[in-house]
């Protein structure tokens, strides 16, 4: 009695089974994206930088260390797009808190670009509200 398959009165069996691949409309999950396709740029993008940072990390003023404002990151990244900068999380990341960054996508709420580890590099990613300053250097 338990191995029945279930009965729902109020479905029609007469009418044809859509599965989602079949569904006019369906779009599966593997397809949606987060990121619209026109800013998505896979890692091996015309951008991306074609030389490792500078050996050494630049020497910074010590008003680096205090944040500057959003509106003035942007500007900061739009200004140093394609060139090598100095980036100061206001939290450690996973490549540390201050390191090399390429920005490459400056948006609304965040910026995209590459950074270096290990002779090899990294598509990233961050918010204006992680960022706490940022110099072009190169």
């Amino acid at each position: 009695m338990n191995n029945q398959p279930m009965y729902f009165p109020y479905a029609n069996y007469n009418q044809p089974q859509y599965y989602p691949m079949q569904t006019p409309g369906y779009q599966s999950f593997e397809d949606i994206r987060e990121i619209d396709d026109d800013v998505y740029r896979p890692d091996d993008a015309e951008d991306a930088p074609t030389s490792a940072p500078p050996a050494q990390a630049p020497s910074v003023p010590s008003t680096f260390s205090s944040p500057v404002q959003m509106g003035q990151i942007r500007s900061l990244m739009c200004n140093c797009l394609g060139r090598w900068g100095f980036i100061g999380l206001k939290g450690q990341g996973p490549f540390g808190r201050n390191f090399w960054f390429y920005p490459t996508e400056v948006r609304t709420h965040g910026v995209s670009g590459y950074t270096w580890q290990a002779g090899r590099r990294r598509k990233v990613s961050y918010r204006y509200s992680q960022i706490r300053n940022f110099i072009c250097v190169s």
